[in-house]
């Protein structure tokens, strides 16, 4: 029967112990069942993960519960015991399955089941651990599952001290593997346990502290080790001082062992390049005062007791990997406060980046061609390597940088002049961004020059390559354009011997530096771009934008075939983003190529590559407040119907009707209306209108006024010159309208609103307010519509505005 049994959907609870059955039977061996691939793991552990097999999760109804919680139960019972069955197996390959499998279920069970088994599961692993007849691949399998538990186990508050002392028991045992094992594969799953367990359980280490760090250091100093284990072991004991005590001494004192190690390194590296006192001055800046240094990592010379060990690659190496350890130790969170040493730090990187494989003249007779040439073949790494270095300083210290902002402006203008290495050309914008971002607009008083100049530079070459590229279905040899040759006289063969090919786009990563660096720039010192190098940054990232892009489009049919595709659409959108910046920084004047910018997001906007056209519209909307600034309102400005009640005296009620009586007859006759445009019109200006207010509204409430009116007119002073002037005759006429006959009045349709007007003179003051914030109102309207045909002003906005003239 149960072959015929149906299900809901494929998120049925009854699918469950169905599936689970299904993959021990078919896929995790028995003990008499040989293990038939493999690669089959993979498929049980993706299966698992993704219907969640072991997490036996009470369902919302009561009545499946009671279905589906007994034979899921027993479903994840025959599962541990085939795996506990496995790991004790003296089989390697049934024993690696096992110990794999319960890696897996301690991340994908539920708490209570792992809560109740955690200690038994962890006693297996160990045995393995311990066990020095273990193969390796078990080895490797129990360091990685131990880590899985210990993960999940980290997560139960209640079992903090349990979890310690599980940790515990497992360094020591896998330090000794460290030192008998010379596979890299198993160096690898136990360094990632020793730093799951220093993250989270630091106490364990307290009483192996010095076992763990002298080994490793070993390690780092070892020649076996290859430099993707270097890192490994570097980054682990950049953490190291976290479970020594946790303090800020433990960490300064690493971080001087690393420091002296380095600089003794140099001293080896450095002879004959180099005075010789550099590093002993170096060495005993690192002396705390009135004490004696520490020894350097590794032993009393570093590391350096075997001469065969002296070698240019073997000492960069070991640099190298001691520098991304003080970079990991300075951009790594720390719970103590740190007492960085910011002086040795900076005297290090100015000492590397001060050696450029020149001789100098004293040092000439000490050194031969072949030494020579080994340094200058491994400085690059080197340099690289205090690049970085410096860049983890400022971002660890950021704006307490100041005290050695001076020295650290000199380094970075004096490589500039001095790096030819695009890769390092690469590092040094990025420590210009992250200087940028650390210190603000002082840092980007003193670099935008030399940042604009490099940049200019680096993104030259691209301007004139890809301004008119040439086709890529041609397929003869390209020849390049850039340079004129000098010898005319070659002969046809040897010119296409020496043909270059241009055209193709190479990689981009220099410019896209350069380019992002230009960006922080705008966005940090925008503003002070006044001093003359805004112009130039300007048009520079118009023009590498507009290049970029019309590069891309036309070759749009070749283009998938072009080499390095990513990093050209990568610089393309580094291209477009500094483009906006440009656009949308603070700047005296309006952009001077908002018009070119707003055509080439257009366009982008339209392309069939979704980042471009999703960036391009993104930087339209940036541009919307550009293209049509809007005032700013008026918020505390108090409604006027709160201010001025309506009234139902006489008098009110006269006021509007004649109102309503005016601006029908004005509707009614366009030429009334037509003569007031065309008049030569005359408003009060925006001082007049203050003064008014200034007596009409409480203190505040007249400022704000003020500033909305500022705002509406200077966006819209033209216009307003031209629509909102009154005929002299109608000055001169405005005192002696009132002595006149209504009929005699009626001639003229602005003496008729002016004796209306009059007639409501009670509430002239309270009114004068509302007829002036509709002037204004008026002249925002005129000045945003984009319609041809005149609109449609009422005569009492002139009208209200001459009043309080002649009042």
């Amino acid at each position: 029967m149960a072959s015929f049994e149906r299900f809901d959907d494929m998120c049925d609870l009854r699918l469950k112990p169905k599936i689970l059955r299904n993959l021990l039977s078919e896929y995790v061996p028995n003990e008499k069942q040989p293990l038939v691939d493999f690669q089959s793991l993979s498929k049980v552990v993706s299966t698992i993960s993704t219907h969640k097999l072991l997490s036996e999760s009470p369902s919302s109804s009561a009545d499946q519960k009671k279905i589906q919680a007994k034979p899921s139960k027993s479903a994840v019972d025959e599962w541990v015991e085939r795996l506990l069955a496995l790991v004790s197996s003296d089989m390697p390959d049934k024993c690696w399955v096992g110990v794999v499998l319960i890696g897996v279920t301690c991340r994908e069970c539920c708490s209570d089941r792992f809560f109740s088994s955690y200690s038994v599961w962890f006693n297996s692993l160990l045995s393995h651990i311990k066990n020095p007849e273990s193969s390796r691949i078990v080895l490797v399998a129990s360091c990685t599952s131990v880590s899985d538990l210990l993960t999940r186990l980290s997560r139960f508050t209640n079992t903090k001290k349990e979890a310690v002392s599980h940790a515990s028991k497992v360094v020591l045992p896998i330090i000794k593997l460290l030192e008998e094992e010379s596979s890299e594969a198993l160096w690898e799953s136990i360094v990632h346990l020793l730093s799951t367990i220093v993250i989270l359980f630091p106490a364990a280490f307290h009483s192996s502290y010095d076992k763990v760090e002298s080994v490793i250091a070993s390690k780092i100093f070892s020649t076996k080790t290859s430099s993707n284990m270097l890192k490994k072991f570097a980054h682990f004991l950049a953490l190291l001082p976290k479970a020594n005590k946790g303090d800020a001494g433990s960490w300064s004192l690493m971080m001087q062992k690393l420091l002296i190690s380095i600089n003794v390194h140099l001293n080896n590296f450095f002879q004959g390049l180099e005075d010789e006192t550099v590093g002993k001055k170096a060495i005993q800046r690192l002396a705390p005062p009135g004490k004696d240094s520490p020894l350097p990592l590794g032993g009393q010379d570093g590391g350096l007791d075997d001469a065969s060990l002296n070698s240019e690659e073997f000492i960069v190496s070991r640099v190298s990997a001691l520098m991304f350890c003080c970079s990991t130790m300075l951009t790594s969170s720390f719970k103590s406060k740190l007492n960085v040493q910011v002086a040795s730090l900076l005297s290090l990187v100015e000492r590397v980046l001060a050696v450029n494989g020149s001789l100098p003249r004293s040092m000439s007779p000490f050194m031969t061609g072949i030494q020579q040439e080994l340094v200058c073949a491994e400085l690059p790494t080197l340099h690289s390597s205090a690049l970085e270095l410096l860049r983890a300083t400022i971002k660890c210290i950021r704006s307490q940088l100041l005290p050695y902002a001076a020295s650290v402006v000199s380094v970075v203008s004096s490589y500039f002049k001095k790096c030819s290495l695009p890769e390092l050309g690469i590092k040094l914008y990025s420590i210009i961004k992250t200087l940028l971002k650390s210190m603000g607009v002082g840092m980007a008083m003193q670099l935008a020059n030399e940042v604009v100049s490099n940049a200019s530079v680096d993104l030259e070459g691209f301007d004139a390559v890809s301004s008119k590229p040439p086709s890529l279905t041609n397929g003869a040899v390209l020849k390049g354009g850039s340079k004129k040759r000098k010898h005319a006289s070659n002969s046809g063969a040897e010119a296409e011997n020496s043909a270059v090919e241009v055209g193709v786009p190479d990689d981009h990563s220099l410019k896209i530096a350069a380019l992002e660096a230009l960006e922080t720039l705008l966005t940090i010192g925008g503003a002070l771009g006044s001093n003359g190098w805004r112009e130039r940054v300007d048009k520079l990232l118009m023009t590498t934008a507009t290049n970029a892009c019309e590069w891309r489009w036309a070759n749009a049919e070749t283009y998938h075939h072009v080499p390095n595709k990513s990093s050209t659409d990568e610089f393309k959108l580094a291209a477009l983003r500094a483009f906006l910046a440009s656009l949308v920084s603070p700047s005296p004047i309006r952009p001077a190529f908002l018009a070119e910018g707003l055509e080439l997001f257009q366009r982008g906007k339209c392309q069939a590559e979704m980042k471009v056209a999703e960036f391009c519209a993104h930087a339209l909307m940036s541009l919307e407040v550009v293209i049509h600034p809007r005032a700013l309102p008026l918020d505390g400005l108090p409604s006027l119907s709160s201010q001025f009640p309506q009234s139902d005296s006489l008098a009110s009620q006269k006021q509007n009707a004649l109102g309503l009586n005016k601006m029908d007859r004005l509707a009614g006759d366009g030429s009334v209306l037509s003569n007031l445009w065309l008049a030569n019109v005359d408003v009060p200006s925006n001082s007049e209108i203050q003064r008014s207010v200034d007596t009409t509204l409480p203190l505040p409430e007249a400022k704000r006024l003020k500033v909305g009116n500022d705002l509406v007119g200077s966006e819209n002073v033209q216009q307003a010159d031209v629509l909102m002037k009154v005929p002299e005759s109608t000055k001169e006429s405005l005192g002696h309208v009132s002595d006149r006959d209504d009929d005699m009045v009626s001639e003229k349709g602005c003496r008729e609103v002016v004796s209306e007007t009059q007639e409501g003179e009670g509430l002239a003051a309270k009114d004068s307010l509302m007829k002036e914030s509709a002037i204004g109102k008026k002249q925002e309207s005129l000045g945003d519509s984009d319609d041809d045909s005149v609109p449609s002003l009422k005569a009492d906005d002139y009208l209200s505005s001459d009043s309080d003239v002649e009042s």
